[in-house]
């Protein structure tokens, strides 16, 4: 077979041009492959005889995303895709008028897969092909995520990498369109899809597995349409466990200073009680509580279960479960596979638990039920502080009551963290030889820090941290390689969740300042919120102060954080 994607069986001008056929998969009273209405008159499957299939199309819908959706359920029904033809409007329109009503008579009742016959597709797709090397090079690249941006008749390919979205390259609107409809529709997971196909009308995800020079990864495939186009996102997730080692996931090399490393090992030592780590998406959340599990697990006494959408981390020792949440809809019942593998959770006999994300009033109660009988948990939660996790899971989404939350026993350890830019050690530049006196004198005035010691990124990097084929940022600072935490963790006392009970959330944040006793300068990280972690990181001259303002704002607005609790 040669390769193309799949054999090109010629144009049909006249009706009586149309192949002889067994039945219509598509029309008639009862179709075995059902089709929206808007596009029953451009296009028909029809089953030949020696159990292969046609599909007949307009030239405009050969290679959409209906016509991947055909190919893929005529491959359910164990037929063997013969190949397509294309055909003018009326003459399609005149074949289906006279299509047989003969449905075939396996019809639904085989949904067995052929696995073969669609691995020969996949193989000799070039849509595919070239999606594969695209992910290759973006994996070459140290992308943590992929966005392909479509508009009109271009498409254009950006890479989070580092913490910060670069250009790479643009492409032709119709090659991206018929790669992600092959990929969608054929390679991602079955139950993972929200959609039987790929529309590029309508949000949806996914997760793809995928096999780059033999390593395991697996995209999570998140799209949405935007004015005049559409966008689609997917994180690079190492899906082989081989591909992340101990040291990978070690507290320290994260970026946890060794005060905070010991501060979460102490919560994790405890008998019970939850972890809440908190930040917004793609602050590494689940990367911490992976280093947490993999601290748990090499001592190999406990059973550990995670329940993840999806797993990003395997882990030996760890029970892994992915399970795709209901698809738009925080369904609470037991027709949610993620919502069933919760509630199975306490009968696996677990010592301890991860839970992807508490979101809803299920996955907290279920939460709350795990660590009152006596279980190790961990999860994260969407909120904007390490304290305003306590308002999140007391809100009226989630519903847990603050006076049962805030004991010793529920709350180990409360965390909120996010990712910042490291300056590439080879190319970095002192801040006193880019910045101006003025904005460096507000470091030195308001934090105390040395100021000689502050680096920069250089504008456009090195060999060492900037591929040739990536573009130049227009804004400069581009000199960074790899990303370091940024983190509040908060061991709470009783004072403080005495405070936190009562919804004195104001005192509780005055309390937890005013433990604070060390500078800025220095690893311990008591009383300090997130961005005093990213100072002493660029006091050490890791973090460009051009990237810390661009996550925490200015130093002038974070000085009345630290005088006025209202701002907290």
């Amino acid at each position: 077979m040669p390769r193309s994607y799949f054999k090109n069986l010629g144009h049909l001008k006249f009706y009586q041009d149309f192949p002889e056929y067994k039945s219509s998969l598509t029309h008639g009273r009862t179709p075995s492959i059902p089709l929206n209405e808007n596009k029953k008159d451009a296009l028909v499957a029809i089953e030949l005889n020696d159990k292969q299939f046609v599909i007949i199309s307009t030239q405009e819908e050969q290679g959409s995303s209906t016509w991947f959706y055909l190919v893929q359920q005529g491959i359910r029904l164990q037929l063997h895709f013969e190949g397509y033809y294309t055909s003018d409007q009326l003459s399609l329109k005149s074949f289906i008028s006279h299509s047989k009503d003969g449905r075939s008579q396996r019809g639904r009742e085989q949904e067995k897969q052929n696995h073969e016959v669609v691995q020969n597709i996949v193989d000799s797709s070039e849509p595919i092909d070239w999606f594969r090397s695209v992910i290759k090079m973006c994996i070459e690249l140290n992308a943590s995520d992929v966005h392909f941006e479509v508009r009109q008749d271009k498409a254009f390919l950006r890479i989070r990498r580092d913490g910060l979205m670069r250009d790479v390259q643009s492409y032709d609107h119709a090659t991206v369109t018929q790669a992600m409809s092959a990929i969608y529709t054929l390679l991602a997971e079955e139950r993972s899809r929200s959609e039987v196909a790929f529309n590029l009308n309508a949000p949806q995800s996914a997760l793809i597995p995928m096999t780059i020079n033999r390593a395991s990864y697996g995209l999570r495939y998140q799209s949405h349409p935007a004015v005049g186009g559409y966008d689609v996102i997917m994180r690079i997730l190492k899906t082989d466990v081989r591909a992340n080692t101990s040291q990978d996931l070690a507290l320290e090399k994260l970026g946890f200073t060794p005060w905070q490393s010991k501060a979460l090992l102490d919560a994790l030592g405890t008998a019970n009680g939850g972890i809440f780590v908190a930040g917004i998406t793609g602050s590494g959340k689940t990367t911490t509580l992976s280093a947490l599990l993999n601290q748990l697990a090499a001592a190999g006494d406990r059973k550990i279960i995670s329940i993840e959408d999806p797993v990003e981390y395997q882990i030996p020792g760890v029970s892994h479960l992915s399970i795709q949440r209901a698809a738009g809809n925080e369904r609470s019942d037991t027709a949610n596979p993620f919502a069933s593998s919760m509630m199975a959770f306490l009968r696996m006999d677990p010592d301890v638990g991860m839970f992807g994300e508490i979101r809803d009033a299920l996955s907290a109660q279920i939460a709350y039920t795990a660590i009152q009988t006596g279980h190790k948990l961990l999860t994260t939660v969407h909120a904007t502080s390490a304290l305003g996790i306590i308002s999140r899971l007391a809100s009226a989404q989630i519903g847990l009551i603050r006076s049962d939350i805030c004991r010793p026993e529920f709350i180990s350890a409360l965390v909120y963290q996010t990712l910042i830019p490291k300056n590439c050690v080879h190319c970095k530049v002192p801040a006193e030889k880019s910045m101006k006196a003025s904005e460096l004198l507000v470091y030195e005035s308001i934090f105390f820090l040395d100021t000689s010691q502050l680096c920069v990124a250089s504008d456009n990097g090195c060999p060492a941290c900037k591929p040739p084929n990536l573009a130049t940022i227009r804004g400069g600072h581009a000199g960074v390689k790899g990303v370091t935490v940024a983190a509040e963790i908060i061991q709470p006392d009783l004072q403080l969740l005495d405070y936190l009970s009562k919804g004195e959330d104001l005192k509780a944040f005055d309390h937890w300042r005013n433990l604070q006793t060390s500078a800025f300068t220095h690893s311990e990280m008591l009383g300090k919120p997130s961005w005093g972690h990213a100072l002493y990181q660029m006091s050490l001259g890791h973090i460009d102060p051009y990237h810390f303002e661009k996550v925490f704002g200015s130093p002038l607005r974070l000085n009345i954080s630290l005088n006025d609790s209202s701002h907290g």
